[in-house]
Formats: structure tokens, sequence, C-alpha cells
């Protein structure tokens, strides 16, 4: 069909020049085409959509607004204007008429974008100020459970974990215990350092609940997350509470960084700790990890009033690491996990669907991540030297997800055919048909190389079957005498093991008898009462003061690049990433660490005394969409702007700076960063920032050695230390 032909030549002149400017994306060009064409044709709808994204394109957000509002005027049932306008009055800070244009875009068509952000505006018109409490009350950490539970749909070790406690903690009228959210969602407005979303304890158990039921339907589940966010409220734990991180201390918006303003505010932290590897044994795990954990650990260490570990092996290990890297002594307990996470087979028993080619043959079971740590390796060697010894050995069930570091497994399998038939591989079964597998397998094997706690082999005796599992690392504190031992580096020993078990019919029954008539299970209830119970007596001892403060002299450097080697000892006595105060700062990355919004502001706590006066050595990052705008940088102590600088001066020079600063009656230098100009954004990142940090550091002008070691640490990456 001809298109429409507005006004005549010159209208209809303006509106193709606006258009093809906008193909050659000269924006600045299709704004004054469009604006020219709107002026003698008003009702032109689509136009004024084209013109907001012309605008947008330049960084000018509010004359966008006011474009896509023309547009929404004029059709307010458009899906596509609602939503641009909702995107820019969203990133302009003005929330109520945000919400508005995104309600009414779900109005029209819903959908999950849509209900993401309303959720998120709703929240942020909450509370306005947060409910303080104090003395004796528990907070328990609770974020990466939430993030888990969004992504899927049965839970995993330790979100069971977490679980279990969090139901006993409800239920014990002597504790008052809170669960609390660092945030909900990377959209979610960032609370002032020390602030969290508390979350009803009845909404957390019915969470629970649900998520450990035996249907889970993960739509339905979802929206139970979202409404328990809905409805949370700002808390300010307060001096002589305690926080306890209950699941991972090393990231998912669990980290040390969240709590360094509590512990700045007198609150006692404690966590649960359920191994150490990734610095105990890196070869087994992801660069990335390594890295992250290995500063997470550090960090943890330095900061906790308390530790209880899942394992005397863990709380062996975590005590050697501490000694190691000169730490000081942290009171350490033990909660040994409970035996097992599935729930008891009911009277109908359902066969997985996977498994359809084992169902009624001999089998023996491995359930398990399958990683390379865990070493399913050692029992495919062995499955493998049995049969070349005409061996009739029973098929092979491992059930998991694969994870990283099988690159010779997957070989060995794919070279072998699978053992010709006999391996068969299962993953996210249900707990019955876990329980299935568990039930009629002969035996089960579990040959990790180290463990945390080993609840596989606590899973096995707790359906009543005999395992063959490694002696090492927390084990053995699972299985007692019940489990059958072999040597992970040791194949032989392993082999000789196993051809028993499935050679030796009455050997077999008297060790599946044995499990049956001695083994008594830990139940969560037991884990449950006893992890209170020391909490009670971690509770109210006196917190110990948390002082980190950068060093006068000392490059600090917000770079982060993955799978780089930390060192330990050096970084456990620095604690670079708990030196700076802000809720400004978004994840370190390899360039640094961007910078909240137009007018962001940090924290540095140093060892100066009061009111001295240092020269501030600062290197920044630039955001390309930023290099039109200017910064200033301005003292909040002596209430000063000490610099202003053109973004793309900066740039070109490198990014680094020195300033005059003074430290406050703390110590403490606060300064704030003001982006004057507009600026864009990375299309698929919901992040808003002009400017990061690289480095920084500080040093008092007649301390040259500090200051020449700061212009090295601004320039230089440093390989030599």
């Amino acid at each position: 069909m001809p298109s429409r032909i507005w006004g005549g030549a010159k209208g209809a002149s303006d509106r193709r020049k606006g258009n093809q400017c906008r193909d050659a994306r000269d924006w600045r060009g299709a704004a004054e085409a469009y604006t020219r064409h709107l002026a003698a044709h008003p009702d032109d709808q689509p136009i004024w959509v084209q013109l907001g994204h012309a605008w947008k394109e330049q960084g000018l957000l509010a004359e966008a607004a006011d474009a896509y509002q023309a547009a929404v005027d004029r059709a307010p049932g458009d899906r596509d204007a609602n939503i641009h306008l909702a995107d820019v009055l969203r990133r302009l800070g003005r929330g109520d008429e945000a919400l508005a244009a995104y309600q009414r875009v779900n109005a029209v068509a819903p959908s999950t974008e849509a209900l993401h952000h309303i959720r998120l505006l709703r929240r942020d018109t909450r509370a306005t100020r947060a409910l303080s409490l104090g003395d004796g009350t528990v907070f328990f950490a609770i974020q990466d459970l939430f993030a888990y539970l969004k992504v899927h749909v049965t839970m995993s070790g330790i979100q069971r974990v977490q679980a279990g406690i969090a139901l006993h903690a409800i239920r014990d009228a002597e504790v008052d215990v809170r669960f609390i959210l660092s945030h909900a969602g990377v959209e979610a407005r960032t609370l002032p350092p020390g602030e969290f979303w508390m979350i009803e304890n009845d909404q957390v158990r019915q969470i629970i609940d649900y998520a450990s039921s035996p249907a889970v339907d993960h739509e339905t589940l979802r929206a139970m997350l979202l409404a328990c966010e809905d409805s949370a409220e700002r808390v300010h734990p307060g001096r002589g509470s305690t926080i306890i991180l209950l699941g991972a201390f090393w990231g998912l918006g669990t980290s040390i960084q969240y709590l360094a303003r509590s512990k700045r505010d007198g609150v006692r932290l404690g966590a649960y700790v359920y191994d150490i590897i990734p610095v105990t044994h890196p070869e087994f795990c992801d660069e990335g990890l390594v890295t992250d954990f290995s500063m997470a650990i550090c960090e943890l260490c330095a900061t906790a009033d308390f530790l209880l570990t899942i394992s005397d092996a863990t709380r062996h290990a975590v005590a050697a690491f501490i000694a190691e890297n000169g730490g000081r002594a942290i009171p350490m307990e033990t909660v040994p996990l409970a035996h097992h996470l599935t729930r008891e087979a009911g009277h109908d028993v359902p066969w997985p669907a996977q498994l359809q080619r084992v169902k009624g043959k001999r089998y023996v079971a491995y359930v398990s991540t399958i990683e390379g740590r865990k070493n399913h390796l050692y029992v495919v060697n062995a499955w493998r030297r049995l049969i070349a010894e005409g061996v009739d050995v029973p098929d092979l069930v491992f059930v998991g997800r694969h994870g990283w570091k099988i690159g010779a497994l997957t070989d060995v399998l794919k070279a072998t055919d699978n053992l010709g038939g006999r391996l068969h591989i299962a993953h996210n079964l249900s707990d019955g048909e876990l329980n299935a597998v568990y039930a009629g397998c002969d035996f089960s094997v579990f040959t990790s190389f180290v463990e945390g706690w080993g609840l596989p082999v606590g899973e096995s005796l707790f359906h009543g079957r005999p395992c063959v599992a490694s002696n090492t690392s927390s084990i053995p504190e699972v299985g007692g005498d019940l489990v059958d031992y072999v040597d992970p580096f040791n194949l032989t020993d392993g082999v000789e093991v196993l051809r028993r078990m499935i050679t030796d019919r009455a050997y077999l029954g008297e060790r599946t008898q044995r499990v049956r008539d001695r083994f008594v299970a830990r139940t969560w209830r037991d884990v449950g009462a006893d992890f209170l119970e020391k909490v009670k007596r971690h509770r109210d001892a006196p917190v110990r003061p948390f002082d980190v403060r950068l060093r006068e002299g000392q490059g600090f450097s917000f770079q982060l690049f993955s799978g780089d080697r930390v060192d330990t000892r050096r970084y456990f006595h620095q604690l670079n990433r708990l030196q700076v105060d802000s809720d400004s700062l978004y994840a370190a990355e390899s360039h640094g660490i961007w910078l909240r919004g137009p007018s962001p502001a940090i924290a540095i706590a140093t060892e100066m005394p009061p009111g001295t006066a240092v020269l501030l050595y600062l290197r920044f990052s630039v955001s390309p969409g930023a290099l039109d705008c200017r910064l200033k940088v301005f003292d909040q102590v002596a209430e000063a702007t000490t610099i202003s600088i053109g973004l793309s001066d900066l740039d070109r020079g490198g990014g680094a700076i020195r300033l005059n600063a003074r430290t406050d009656d703390d110590g403490v230098l606060r300064l704030r960063f003001d982006v004057s100009g507009t600026y864009s954004l990375f299309t698929d990142d919901a992040r808003d920032f002009a400017v990061g940090l690289r480095a920084m550091g500080y040093a008092r002008a007649d301390n040259l050695a500090g200051r020449q070691e700061l212009l090295e640490a601004m320039t230089l990456r440093d390989l030599a230390a």
C-alpha cells in the first residue's frame, strides 16, 4: 500500500529527511527534521516516537520523555511508545510516572518485562525510612537462596541446608529471627549502606514449603518470590544484632562488601562455612571462582565474629588457612549437616523416565554433580578394568548435572560408547525419582577427591544402601564405619574393594544389613536445633572491632581480572574491597568499577588523624557515551570543588588525576563526583554510569616515597609484587 503523504512536499521532505538522518545515525539531524515536521503536523504520532528515539540517542532524556509523552497522548494504547516512555522516565528518576507507563503497557499486552519493572518501581515507592532492630535480633541473609529459586525449580545442596535451618529458626521462640535481602534484582534501587530488605517470616516459610513440595510449578514459585520482595520493608540492623550468612559468602548478593557498614555499626557477623576448596584445591575449580573466593574468604576471616562449619574437616581447613596467612583466630564450632536432603519415599515411587533402560537391572549409583573434583573417572576406569578381567559388572548410573573440568571423563565415555552401553546419565530428577534410584541400586559410590561434607554418602545410608567412598577430608565423618573406603588416588585399591562388593553377594548382603541395623540418621531438626543453640552462645559475645583502613602510600586497584591468582597473605591484611564505603559501586571488572549515576559518592577510611590534608590520587574509567560531559570532584569534608575536567580530556590523558583533600573527624575522605551534561547508556545494560574508578591512593605532600609509589600504581600494572 502507498505510504501516507503528510502536508505536501515540504512536510514530506522533512519527514523523509528525518528518516534518512535516523538511518544514518545522525541523531541531531533527525531531531531537527522531525521537529520541523511536527510543528506543521502535530498529529503524526509515529514521528513523535521517532523524535523520542533521536533525543534519547543523544542522551537528552528529558526531551525524549516529552516526545514519547506526546506520542502516548495521541495513542494511549501504543505499547511501544509507553515502553520507551517508561524506560526514560525510570532513568530520570521519575518513578511514579514510569510506573503508570508500565501499567499501561501491561494492560495492553501483559509481559514479564513490564511486570518486572512494575514490581521494582512499586517497591521503590515503599518505606522511606528503615526500621532499626538492635540487641538480640538475629538476621539471616538469604539473598542467594532467592536468586537460586528464581532460576531453578528444585533446591540443591546449599539451598536445602538454608531452608532446613530457616524453618527451624522460625519455630524457635527463644530467638528473634529475621530474614534479609541485600537487593532484589540488578535494576532494584540500591539501599544506603547498612540497610536491607526484610522479608516476613511467614512468607519465607511458605516459599520453602512450596519449593520443597513434590510438584513445583516454577512460575508459581517465582510469583511467590516477587510478591515476597514487593512486601519487604527496609531494615537497619543496629548495634548488638547479629547477621549470619547461611549460604554463599563469596557472592550472589551476600558477600562481605554488603556487610562492611553493618560491621562498622557494631553488628556481629557470623557465617556457615561449607568448604574452602577453591583455595585449598584450586585445580578442581573454575578460575573465576578461585579469584573471587580467594578474596572473599580473606574478607570473611578478617571480619567475622564467629564461624560455624559443616564438618570438622572444614573447620580445621579454615583454621589452617587463617594461621598460614597470619590472621587472628576466630571462635569456630562444627554443626554437622543432616544425612539426607531428599524426603522419604512414599508408597508410590516413580521410576525416572530418563533411566528406563536400567529398570529391573542390577546397577550401582553415583549421585553427584559430574565434575572433575568428584572423580567419576575413577569409577569408570575401575569398571573398565573389571570388564577387561571378565567380571560381570552391574550397570553404572550417574545422577547429576554436568559441571566443569570433565574433559578427560567425556573423552573416555565417548571412546567407549558409555562403557558399551553400561553407563547411564540422568539429571534434574525429582526427590521421588532419586529415592527410586537409591532404593533399586546394589550400592552407591562416591569417590570425590575432597569434600566439605559428603551428602551423597549420608543419602545412601539413609536409604539403607551401602556405599563405597573416598577416605579423604570430611567423608569419614559422614559414613563412620558403615562405609567401605578407598583411596581416590589409588585405582588398584579401589578395584579390589569394588570387586568384592560386586562379586561377593554374601558380603554385600552383610554390609547392607549392617547399614539397616546400625545407621541413625541426623535429621534437619537435629541440625536446626544444633545450629540455633550455637548461635545463641555467640549472639551475646562482644562484637570484635572492625576498622579496615587504607594505608598511606598504598596503591589500591579496583581492577579484577577473572582467573588472576590472589596473594591471600597480602590481601588478608589489605582487604581492598572493604576500604571504600559507598552505595554507588557496581561489581568490579577488568577495567575497574563503574560508579552509579551522575552524582556518586564514596568514603575512604584512612589511617590519617582528623583534619589531615593529603594528596589524593585517582585513576578513572570513562564511559564512551559520556565523553562530551564534564566531571567535578567535590571534597565533602572541605566543602569545596577540588577539580573540574572534561571527560574527553580525562580519557585522553589516561584517566589519572591528583587533587587536594582533607580527612574528617573519623579520618575518612569523603568525595562526591558530579557529572554535568547528558550521557548515553549501553543498549543492553541496565546500569547507569558515566565514570568509573580504576585505582586510588593518598599520601601527605611531604611523603615523597609514598607519592612515587602511588604515581607508579596509577600508571603501571604491578607484576613485581
